[in-house]
Formats: structure tokens, C-alpha cells, sequence
């Protein structure tokens, strides 16, 4: 087997961000638990290109008010891996690789990700991104540059949260050590899912407010971070580059799976992206029987709902696509939340080519840790973290909408 090149080495790297994820466990415990899965991760893959790479900066788990919590994941869990030698199609370059973990609690889609109905200026934010970020009141989607209010939520506790004491660079963040870094490095932003909207919203909020240069973006499976403006603002500081001879090899460019529901979030335009906005959803893997489509249907009417409000137009990052294979029609909704699992996670393992059951072996630290079951697991990916927290609403809209009702009335899009 060949080894792995540059970007199938930086998305394994942000899949050791997510050793976590299908885990739950009090703060202390999971941060143990990382501390040692990402090294491991790191040296059991050395032998398909991830020799060299050593962490400099964490790992480090944020866990918002329920620190002591058992029964759920890391909100948010992100490090810095140093190559001096990183291997690029034009040289070799000593290389920083910030990986950031996609969601593993309800908190991650609700506040950092169904927080779409509030927006920020990415401008305003980035001039003193230490201050918890402030909503706009009056939006100009016109005039400005937004991200939703809870993409800056979690660019904010990623850019100031400190590495603990038993982490690598301890009591620093991740913006005191790309500061200091030699000059000439290289930094990949990568991550996937809700980490595909905080890596490259990350790396553009230190270019404007440090400078920071040499800054390639690696997202995978991301939901859309903001509106057209910010998606300009993104490109004029890094262009998105000519795909090399595999589709996946390429920066600054949303990689993702046709058949993955996650990316087909926030853009509510079906008329302008009609193979990546929420309505595609129901009919995205072929016609669904009557009762899923309209429990779907639901489900999508409430996330509409939730953006709305923002007053602005999501616009999808430039996007580089593959197709895994089409999955057969779900019959139920359990049915359908084991191919949406599929379809964001093992997918892009087997597109890359990158499975970390091939390398990953003696998780002693992550053993131990209970493990969620695939209703926890699937309820931290979008929209279906919705069904827990407002059932009734989805209900009475799958209703209303299957008899011509009220909710087919209030519906502003997608007719």
C-alpha cells in the first residue's frame, strides 16, 4: 500500500481530532483519554505517512457547563501536530497541522451549529476575537461579511481556551504557538463536520487579525459557515486550488461526500444550489416511503425555521465532491440514521483511503470509556439533533405538511 500524501495525511489527523467522538465521560476522563490516543494514533500510523509528526499543542477537550457530566462526549476537542518535513506536491516544508474535532455532544449542533439564526460580522469579530462574539443586531447581508453567531461561539472558545497542565505547550493557546512559529511554515486548518466550518472559519479569522500566512484549509463534510460575502473574504485569502488526480486532493475547498447530509446545511436555496441546500435532503439517496418523507419533511420545515431569522443567505465554500456507493432506500428512520451515519463518517474513510481500524491498536485510555450508542452518536450530527430537543414541533409540521396544513402555509422557501 501506498503511503498516504499530504492530504489524506492531514485527514487522518483530523480523524485522531474525533477519537472521541462516539465516546462519554466526565471532562477529566476524556481528556486523559486524548492525551494518549492522539500519540498513539499518530505512532501506529506512522507506516502510511504520519511519521514525523509529533503534537505540539494539546490535545485539549472543552466541555461547556457539565464538566463532571458522564453521559455525554467533548463539545469541542482540537490540537496542533508539527511535521519539520511534510511532503507537498511543490517541496518540503516544516508543517503545522490544527486538527479540530467535529460534534460529540447536542451542545456542539445547538449552540455552535443551530445557532444559525444569529450572525456575526467576521470583520468586527476578528479585531478582538478574545471578547465572546456579539450577534448583529440589523444584518446587511448586502454589505457584510457574516458567519452564524454559533460558528463564532466555537472559533472563540477554540482560539482562547488554553492547552490543561497535562497537555503538550500547557497554560497556551493555539494562537500563542502559530505566533511564534519559524518563519516559512506551513499551517493546515482541517476538520470535519461541525470541524469543517470552525477549521476554515478559524484560519480566516487569524489571517485578518494576525497575519497569519502560509495558511492551507483542509475541511471535510462541513455544513456552511456563513453567507456570500464571507464566502468572497474566505477566497481572496485562500484560493481554492486545482484538484490534483484524486477529487479529494485539493485546498481550500468544502470536500465532500453528495450522499452526506451534513453538507447540505445552512443553505436553504434550492433554486441556486440544488444539490446542496436542506430541502435536497429527503430525496438525496431516491424517494423514500410516504411516512419517512414526511417525518423528514418535518424535520427540515423546524431547521428552516431556525434560519430565517439570521436575515441573511447561506452560501455554501466552494466544494469539491465525491459520490460513495448509493445506499439501498431506508424503509424507517432508524433505517435512515444508520445511512446518514454511514454516509458522514465510513464514507470518507473508504474515498481517502484512510480507515484507522487499519493502524489504531491498544486504545487502553479510550477503552475504558463508555461508549454512545447510534442514537447518541447520530443525534450529534445536524438536523437530527433537532428530533430531541423539539419533537413536538416536528411532528405537527410532518402533520401539517402531509395534509396541506398551517406549516405548508408558513413555509418561505422551496415552493
Amino acid at each position: 500500500m501506498a503511503a498516504w500524501d499530504i492530504y489524506q495525511q492531514t485527514f487522518a489527523l483530523s480523524l485522531a481530532s474525533n477519537a472521541l467522538g462516539a465516546k462519554k465521560a466526565p471532562l477529566a476522563d476524556l481528556q486523559n483519554a486524548i492525551e494518549s490516543a492522539v500519540p498513539n494514533w499518530i505512532r501506529k500510523g506512522a507506516s502510511q505517512g504520519l511519521k514525523g509528526y509529533e503534537v505540539v499543542w494539546g490535545p485539549t477537550v472543552w466541555k461547556h457547563t457539565l464538566d463532571g457530566d458522564a453521559n455525554t462526549g467533548p463539545d469541542n476537542t482540537w490540537y496542533i501536530a508539527n511535521n519539520k518535513a511534510a511532503v507537498f506536491p511543490d517541496g518540503t516544508f516544516n508543517t503545522y497541522v490544527i486538527a479540530i474535532a467535529g460534534t460529540a455532544s447536542s451542545f456542539g449542533w445547538t449552540d455552535e451549529d443551530f445557532q444559525v439564526g444569529r450572525v456575526v460580522d467576521i470583520n468586527q469579530f476578528a479585531k478582538n476575537f478574545s471578547v465572546y462574539p456579539s450577534p448583529d443586531q440589523s444584518p446587511n447581508d448586502a454589505a457584510n461579511s457574516y458567519i452564524a453567531f454559533g460558528t463564532a461561539i466555537g472559533v472563540h472558545t477554540l482560539l482562547n481556551t488554553v492547552a490543561p497542565a497535562t497537555a503538550k505547550s500547557p497554560g497556551t493557546t493555539i494562537v500563542s504557538i502559530l505566533s511564534s512559529i519559524p518563519s516559512g511554515s506551513r499551517v493546515i486548518f482541517t476538520g470535519h463536520s461541525l470541524g469543517g466550518a470552525l477549521s476554515p472559519t478559524a484560519a480566516l479569522v487569524l489571517q485578518l487579525s494576525k497575519g497569519l500566512s502560509n495558511v492551507y484549509t483542509y475541511p471535510t463534510a462541513g455544513a456552511t459557515p456563513g453567507n456570500l460575502n464571507f464566502v468572497k473574504l474566505f477566497a481572496s485569502k485562500n484560493p481554492p486550488s486545482t484538484p490534483g488526480s484524486k477529487v479529494w486532493q485539493a485546498w481550500n475547498r468544502n470536500v465532500y461526500n453528495t450522499l452526506d447530509v451534513v453538507p447540505q446545511a445552512w443553505s436553504i436555496d434550492k433554486k441556486t444550489f440544488p444539490n446542496q441546500n436542506l430541502h435536497h435532503v429527503p430525496t438525496m439517496w431516491g424517494t423514500l416511503p410516504s411516512g419517512l418523507a414526511n417525518a423528514l419533511a418535518g424535520l427540515i420545515f423546524v431547521a428552516v425555521g431556525m434560519v430565517n431569522p439570521s436575515n441573511i443567505k447561506y452560501i455554501p465554500l466552494p466544494g469539491q465532491t465525491f459520490t460513495s456507493t448509493l445506499p439501498s432506500i431506508p424503509q424507517n428512520f432508524d433505517e435512515w440514521k444508520q445511512v446518514a451515519h454511514t454516509e458522514h463518517v465510513p464514507a470518507y474513510m473508504t474515498a481517502l483511503g484512510v480507515n484507522p481500524d487499519g493502524f489504531v491498536a491498544g486504545k487502553s485510555a479510550l477503552s475504558v470509556l463508555p461508549e454512545k450508542t447510534l442514537d447518541e452518536l447520530i443525534v450529534s450530527y445536524p438536523f437530527l439533533e433537532l428530533l430531541g430537543r423539539f419533537p413536538v414541533q416536528i411532528q405537527q409540521a410532518s402533520q401539517d405538511l402531509a395534509t396541506g396544513g398551517a406549516a405548508t402555509e408558513a413555509d418561505p422557501v422551496g415552493r
